[in-house]
């Protein structure tokens, strides 16, 4: 049969993937998503705006989970340095301006901005000077 086999196999997959197809759970899911990084950009523009300086090694970053404005939203996996206090780690989601990707790879040491009020609310300081 071919061609029209493949066609008729194709449409049978469509109807078997219809049955489990929802579209009402598909937008739940996703405005989940949209809350969730809003929460993240939240507790960065707070770290930003009132947050000290410190410093974070890269210790791994994950594939890219979408994008922002063009830029590549990456999981980074960070090891933040205080004055005063032990290193500790931390994970964010942030969007990664194009043009400092490569400052952004295991083992390289990034200006961060951590929230007075809460600790897990870290912030890379892309303005600062590459440490």
């Amino acid at each position: 049969m071919g061609f029209l086999g493949d066609i008729n196999k194709l449409k049978k997959q469509a109807k078997e993937m219809e049955k489990t197809w929802d579209p009402g759970a598909q937008a739940r899911e996703s405005l989940e998503q949209m809350k969730a990084m809003n929460a993240r950009l939240e507790q960065a523009t707070h770290a930003m705006a009132e947050g000290d300086l410190a410093r974070a090694q890269v210790v791994s970053v994950g594939p890219t989970t979408g994008m922002m404005n063009m830029d590549p939203l990456l999981p980074i996996e960070l090891l933040v340095q205080q004055d005063g206090a032990p290193p500790r780690p931390v994970s964010i989601t942030t969007a990664v301006p194009q043009a400092q990707l490569f400052r952004v790879r295991p083992g390289s040491m990034l200006t961060v901005r951590v929230s007075r009020t809460d600790p897990n609310a870290v912030a890379i300081d892309w303005m600062a000077p590459i440490i």
